[in-house]
């Protein structure tokens, strides 16, 4: 069963992006709005949200509030709950939270007509 839990007002230790749509050359628009996975390492526990961009959400001198679900050994963030604190004590909104409908499938081919690609 899913549990709902919180972080609040924490420090971020370490915070690290890994894309998990196809990689894109700059000339389609390259890899800044592929999707994302984000993880935020908190007191050594790791959660983390799917979000697109390679944006941060967080930085290390911020302090973060946020839900997440725990399920199985995985904390996944509600990354609508995201509450980030600057070094000032202001709220801040970082990364971005844009979304798109439909997500990347086609690989990238290499440039040339497709009768080369034939021969």
């Amino acid at each position: 069963m899913d549990e709902k839990l919180e972080v609040k007002d924490a420090e971020v230790e370490d915070y690290l992006t890994f894309r998990k749509e196809p990689s894109r050359p700059p000339s389609r628009g390259g890899n800044t709005k592929a999707l994302h996975q984000h993880v935020i390492i908190v007191d050594g526990e790791k959660y983390s949200f799917l979000a697109f961009g390679s944006k941060h959400w967080a930085f290390k001198s911020d302090l973060v509030s946020f839900q997440y679900v725990l399920k199985g050994q995985y904390k996944n963030i509600n990354k609508e709950t995201i509450r980030t604190v600057n070094a000032k004590g202001q709220v801040v909104v970082r990364g971005m939270r844009d979304f798109q409908k439909k997500l990347r499938t086609a690989q990238t081919r290499l440039p040339g007509s497709r009768r080369e690609q034939r021969d």
